[in-house]
This record gives structure tokens, C-alpha cells and sequence, in this order.
């Protein structure tokens, strides 16, 4: 038996959204990450959510390989950055 009284707990949309990019990411215990998965199947909402933030970051992914930002849009995205203060 746990001893932690939140181990039986279900989770809501709220706790999925705050556990969503370390289930995409397999950082949660085989517990939490099926727990995840019964409120992500059974919620349209949180469905949408973490399929489109699933697909979204396979996007990324796959643009990580490609060699880098096309055309000029790295100069202008640290144009913007510096102009609002960024120094990084």
C-alpha cells in the first residue's frame, strides 16, 4: 500500500497541462505517465493539447537536423531580442 495519499488520485486537466511537457518528454514515473494517459484519452480538450504540443515539438526536432534557420530569420530574431532588452 502507498503511503502517499495522492497516489490514487486521478489527474485533472489542470495537473495534465502542468505535467504535459515532461509526459512528451518521458520524464514522469510509470504511474503518473498512465494516469496521464487515461486523462489525455478521455478528455477532448487535453487531447488537442497535448497532440498538437506532440506534434509540434517532433517538428522541432526534425528542424534541428536540418542545419539551421533559413535565411535571414536568426539576424532578425536577435535584432528583436536585443531591441527588447535581451543580451544573451
Amino acid at each position: 500500500m502507498s503511503t502517499d495519499p495522492k497516489a490514487s488520485e486521478k489527474i485533472d486537466c489542470r495537473g495534465a497541462y502542468e505535467k504535459l511537457f515532461e509526459m512528451l518528454d518521458g520524464e514522469l514515473t510509470n504511474d503518473v505517465e498512465q494516469k496521464m494517459r487515461d486523462h489525455v484519452s478521455s478528455c477532448p480538450h487535453c487531447f488537442t493539447q497535448a497532440d498538437f504540443e506532440k506534434r509540434f515539438l517532433h517538428a522541432l526536432r526534425a528542424l534541428k537536423g536540418s542545419g539551421g534557420c533559413p535565411g535571414g530569420l536568426r539576424d532578425r530574431v536577435t535584432s528583436a531580442l536585443r531591441a527588447v532588452g535581451f543580451r544573451g
